[in-house]
């Protein structure tokens, strides 16, 4: 990393520290951590789906398409439909605490990751998922719970020849620290916002989820 680098990830990284880090800081940062963390797998396929919003063929769109066979193959077996994180939470917080680390920099503590995670989640919203033949068959969108705030899938699923459905999933989630959000019932099922743009801004040093 030359001197230049390194001061815009220590601005980055100051940022982040204090607490005034937020969506729009988030591409910079990528792009620093990309150059230095090329080992660390979520990093660069995170930084490349970012970029290219969705167009990149990695290991993100694989976890899209898989879960969508899960689906597809409900009532075909009795095998119980489990859906993990794309990156959980860990993994995230030791890649980047590692390329950190290797900047001579501390680690962050877990509010810090979970404010770089809302962030991430913010970006990656509203990003157009296709096949291999460029149709357009779902979208990822944002979602917010009581607890959580999360990055869901809508993706077209075929369950016969002829019968098509959609299904909605998490794909990546931080907890919500940030909104006072009313449970809808029971379960927390989250407020989903599929065809509007959530805003993760950042006020006198809290983040703050804008809803339209």
């Amino acid at each position: 990393m030359d001197m230049k680098e390194q001061s815009l990830l220590n601005y980055c990284y100051k940022k982040l520290t204090e607490g005034t880090f937020d969506e729009k800081d988030l591409y910079g940062f990528l792009l620093l951590i990309r150059n230095q963390g090329k080992e660390i797998r979520w990093i660069n396929e995170v930084t490349e789906f970012v970029l290219s919003r969705g167009q990149h063929n990695g290991s993100i769109k694989e976890y899209l398409f898989e879960t969508r066979k899960k689906f597809e193959g409900l009532g075909r077996t009795k095998a119980a439909l489990r859906i993990e994180d794309v990156f959980s939470f860990k993994e995230i917080k030791a890649g980047l605490n590692k390329v950190l680390a290797d900047c001579q920099l501390e680690a962050l503590a877990n509010d810090r990751i979970n404010d770089f995670v809302t962030c991430l989640i913010s970006i990656l919203q509203q990003i157009f998922i296709v096949d291999e033949s460029e149709r357009e068959i779902g979208k990822l969108f944002f979602a917010i719970s009581n607890k959580q705030v999360i990055l869901m899938a809508e993706i077209e699923v075929t369950q016969n020849l002829f019968k098509k459905t959609n299904a909605v999933f998490p794909v990546l989630t931080a907890n919500n620290s940030y909104a006072d959000i009313k449970k809808q019932d029971r379960f927390d099922t989250p407020y989903l916002f599929v065809d509007k743009v959530v805003e993760v801004a950042n006020k006198e040093g809290m983040l703050e989820i804008i809803i339209p």
